[in-house]
């Protein structure tokens, strides 16, 4: 298992520098302060306060000098000075990064208790008018993009029926019922899509074990369903589920900064959006390096998980 996890590792670190040296380079496509200068409220109409910050953030430099300048600044925890909101970047994402976590915690709580559940209902009532509404959600889940089911929502459940806030968040210290409705309907926006992708991963999987001999001979000695499915099918079911949970990762993270967006939350994925429409490329690339080590990080934890589901993997 060991040299398994020695290998992923090194594969992992390979991977993060080859995405650092490509999110380099397009940050340095062109004239990173060209836009940014154009912001009135920087007050950057001078060059000669453009030419000044390009020395400050050694764009005056060769590429290699800017990289290495960039990326080991970066470890030391130097992720430079935004240029729009004029703070120092890192501490933007601590303050904005319990947010964003408390909203995938809503995002993972409702793709688990939706997905899972219908999945393993959907297989055990094969070829039934249960499987085929269950069925059916989950491909409606799946199809229908982020910000089209934000806006039904939006307007379902806080315009005609003013269940929860149209946009904004609370703070849980502030008031935690108003920041449980904050945080309730963006999460699950996010959290139906995974759930739609997890109840037919399930289904096909669990589906694919019960038809083995295995489960079959279980079966025939008198075993109870209930203890066949949780030790001799739910295990081997799980290897394609959390395969395609660490693909779909970064879709999931590309509908997050949707979602904060579109809901007016604070978090890190609406300060990315609008770094974005501003120009300001020190947020850009740290937002872009850290989106890819989590992703990395994520199908790193995948990989471990498929050698434990399955140990064939960890020989190759």
């Amino acid at each position: 298992m060991k040299p398994f996890i020695l290998k992923r590792i090194l594969y992992a670190f390979l991977i993060l520098f080859l995405v650092s040296i490509l999110i380099f380079l397009l940050g340095r496509a062109g004239d990173p302060l060209e836009k940014a200068a154009l912001s009135t409220r920087m007050g950057m109409a001078d060059s000669e306060v453009v030419d000044a910050l390009k020395v400050q953030f050694g764009l005056d430099r060769p590429l290699h000098v800017q990289y290495y300048l960039w990326i080991s600044n970066f470890i030391r925890g130097d992720w430079g000075k935004s240029l729009f909101y004029r703070e120092d970047v890192r501490e933007m994402f601590i303050n904005r990064l319990p947010i964003t976590l408390e909203l995938f915690a809503g995002f993972v709580f409702w793709s688990a208790i939706i997905g899972f559940p219908f999945g393993f209902i959907a297989a055990l009532k094969r070829n039934s008018w249960i499987d085929a509404s269950l069925t059916t959600g989950a491909v409606i889940g799946i199809s229908i993009p982020v910000f089209w089911q934000a806006i039904v929502m939006i307007y379902l459940f806080a315009v005609a029926v003013h269940i929860f806030p149209p946009s904004g968040y609370v703070p849980f210290s502030e008031d935690p019922w108003k920041n449980l409705l904050s945080i309730a309907m963006p999460s699950f926006i996010l959290g139906t899509h995974s759930a739609g992708i997890i109840s037919r991963y399930v289904r096909s999987s669990l589906l694919e074990v019960l038809g083995q001999d295995y489960i079959r001979t279980a079966f025939a000695k008198g075993l109870r369903a209930k203890a066949v499915l949780l030790r001799h099918a739910f295990k081997p079911s799980l290897i394609p589920v959390v395969t395609v949970i660490g693909l779909e990762w970064g879709y999931m993270l590309a509908g997050a900064f949707i979602v904060e967006y579109m809901f007016a939350i604070p978090g890190l994925g609406r300060m990315c959006m609008n770094a974005i429409f501003a120009g300001d490329f020190p947020i850009i690339q740290a937002t872009l390096i850290l989106v890819a080590g989590n992703i990395i990080l994520v199908n790193f934890v995948v990989d471990l998980l498929y050698g434990f589901l399955d140990p064939r993997v960890r020989v190759q």
